[in-house]
């Protein structure tokens, strides 16, 4: 039985997807006739069947008790599932942008990473109540920090650092908020900072084709206008002329300019970008405030749960949202270097809605325990 606020959460999550496919269709329009040579609501249309079946993943999900995720079994599986997908991905993955991302069955495109971003915080969100007990030794934290930086390493040979960087921070979120002793968590931070130095020595030295001039492209950010940056610049530039050519009010709906052929990711990575050009400011706010309000959501459950599980889960689904949307973001406004991950609930992805639903499910289902758990007399 849904709860008030569980009510509440679906139907903001209807309000996004109605907005999320609107914006879809604004930006990819033409690139669906003119690149793809497809009706021009060929991906709004396949962005609202995602958001179909991620409205009955939610009622499955939000239907599910704790005890059918937080189990050693689940655990297991979660895991193996994880490393499967990644090593799949990097045998028989599809090639797109030098980038192995993607994996194609029976001609659905599925994109691993936005998988195991929720199945990495299944595993850890159990590691931690199962072996909470055992945190305080080095050998049980590290087990687990060990897998999900062997998780990451995978992530970043398809090359993919911005879902990497997610994948960690989202760890780190949920060890911090574990409760585990505070000289357990500096000796973590220790190995881990080490490490990292000494894995990104070792590519330095050992595999120097990792930096190739794509990868080193990526800092253009910092000087796009310059003559010697044009090229790796070009998409970030362009979404500097879209955002400023719709100024506070915005060009209008449909009415983009750099969609045109000219932001080659307009209805992905740079979707946000052709929402500033056509709505302005207003239109980029209700972008935000849509994806805001998931986050909020997933906090304030977090914070009124009682079960370390269900804690552990909500944090890691908003460290997800929230890193995501800073990276996203981040690299649309020339802050960093462009990662190349989607903006959460709003870009085009089937496999980024399916996994934000299952979550979305998840936070419905801990709000309803909470609600349960206040109604017991004390």
């Amino acid at each position: 039985m849904l709860t008030k606020n569980g009510r509440l959460i679906i139907l903001v999550y209807l309000i996004t997807a109605i907005w999320s496919c609107l914006m879809v269709y604004s930006a990819s329009y033409a690139p669906a006739i003119l690149r793809y040579e497809t009706v021009s609501y060929h991906f709004a249309l396949r962005q609202a069947f995602f958001f179909g079946v991620g409205l009955a993943l939610i009622f499955l999900f939000a239907s599910l008790n704790s005890s059918a995720f937080c189990n050693k079994k689940t655990m297991k599986v979660a895991g193996g599932i994880t490393v499967l997908l990644l090593l799949l991905v990097l045998v028989t993955g599809s090639q797109t942008n030098n980038a192995q991302r993607w994996i194609e069955v029976s001609g659905i495109v599925l994109q691993p990473t936005e998988l195991v971003k929720g199945l990495l915080i299944l595993v850890t969100a159990n590691f931690i109540v199962i072996y909470f007990r055992y945190m305080d030794t080095n050998r049980v934290i590290y087990l687990l920090a060990g897998f999900i930086f062997f998780c990451a390493l995978l992530i970043i040979m398809q090359p993919d650092l911005g879902t990497s960087f997610i994948v960690i921070v989202i760890f780190i979120a949920q060890i911090i908020t574990s409760g585990i002793p505070g000289k357990q968590l500096a000796r973590l931070a220790t190995t881990f900072i080490s490490l990292t130095a000494l894995v990104a020595t070792a590519i330095y030295f050992l595999y120097p084709s990792f930096l190739t001039t794509a990868r080193l492209g990526r800092f253009a950010f910092l000087d796009p206008f310059n003559e010697a940056n044009l090229d790796a610049s070009y998409q970030l530039r362009n979404g500097y002329y879209s955002i400023a050519s719709g100024g506070i009010t915005g060009r209008g709906f449909g009415n983009s300019i750099q969609k045109l052929g000219f932001l080659p990711e307009s209805h992905t990575d740079f979707i946000s970008a052709v929402i500033s050009e056509e709505l302005g400011a207003p239109g980029f706010l209700i972008t935000l405030a849509l994806i805001f309000f998931f986050i909020w959501q997933a906090f304030r459950i977090a914070l009124q749960s009682q079960s370390p599980f269900d804690t552990s889960i909500c944090i890691g689904i908003a460290t997800w949202i929230a890193i995501q949307t800073s990276l996203n973001l981040g690299g649309v406004l020339g802050l960093i270097p462009l990662t190349g991950v989607p903006l959460p609930f709003i870009s085009y992805g089937g496999t980024s809605i399916l996994s934000l639903a299952c979550c979305t499910g998840f936070l419905i289902a801990a709000d309803r325990r909470n609600q349960k758990e206040r109604r017991i007399p004390q």
